[in-house]
This record gives C-alpha cells, sequence and structure tokens, in this order.
C-alpha cells in the first residue's frame, strides 16, 4: 500500500489543495486551531462542496472541550 500526505501551512492553503481540480483525498486530518482559517471553518466549506463532501475528516485537537468535539461531530467530522 502506498500512502501519500500533504502539509500545508494554514487554513486557507488546506481549502485551496482541496479544492484543486487535479488532485483528490481520501483523508482530510484537521487541527481545530490554524492560522488564517480554523478546522471548523474548512469543515463547513468541505460539507458544502460536491467534491469534498465525502471525504473523512478527522479533527485534531488540544481542546479537551466536550462543546468543541460535540460541534465537530455535529459538522461532519
Amino acid at each position: 500500500m502506498n500512502l501519500d500526505a500533504t502539509a500545508v501551512e494554514n487554513g486557507r492553503l488546506a481549502r485551496d489543495e482541496l479544492l484543486r481540480e487535479d488532485v483528490h483525498y481520501d483523508l482530510v486530518l484537521l487541527d481545530l486551531y490554524m492560522p488564517e482559517m480554523n478546522g471548523l471553518e474548512l469543515l463547513d466549506i468541505m460539507r458544502e462542496n460536491e467534491k469534498l463532501r465525502m471525504i473523512p475528516v478527522i479533527m485534531m485537537s488540544a481542546d479537551n472541550e466536550g462543546d468543541m468535539i460535540a460541534t465537530c461531530i455535529k459538522n461532519g467530522a
């Protein structure tokens, strides 16, 4: 099995990478607190986009807040 990973510096670059027409991703790992666009904002964009809505998303954060965990799950992570 060959696995490739793409890393970007912030949420806006992640959005731009995901929206490229010439690539496909099988899984997205998002930090909740990214610069320029947070993980929840990017998750919302993904769920509204036909190409991206079915990609599984794993959210990560040092935040142990129960409400934030519930929000991530409710939004499709």
